[in-house]
């Protein structure tokens, strides 16, 4: 997801048993803070869900801040069972998603 400390995508990945209720609640989050240009998949096992938001070659730190702003407005909403990408804790290299399995839904 990184290339030379920039990112064209951001990625939340969730894994629970809210995974019904994640989708329409990150469509309505996104629809309040005004982001638009995000698809989310469902991967191979049906509690998987990724949401990748298309951004314009942030920086690590950029992308860390957006990505921290919709996980704490997620927070509110729902018990914290997703990661996000690309994170400044992990090494460049191992900023990777796992391949999705199904479009859910395209913006």
């Amino acid at each position: 997801m990184l290339k030379n400390g920039f990112t064209d995508y951001l990625l939340l990945e969730y894994k629970g048993e809210e995974h019904q209720r994640f989708v329409p609640l990150v469509q309505y989050l996104f629809h309040t803070l005004g982001i638009t240009g995000f698809s989310i998949y469902r991967g191979k096992d049906e509690e998987k869900v990724q949401v990748f938001i298309k951004v314009n070659g942030l920086s690590l730190e950029e992308a860390d801040q957006k990505l921290q702003q919709i996980s704490n407005a997620l927070k509110q909403k729902l018990a914290k069972r997703w990661k996000c990408l690309p994170s400044p804790s992990l090494p460049e290299d191992y900023n990777i998603a796992t391949l999705p399995y199904k479009i859910l839904f395209l913006s």
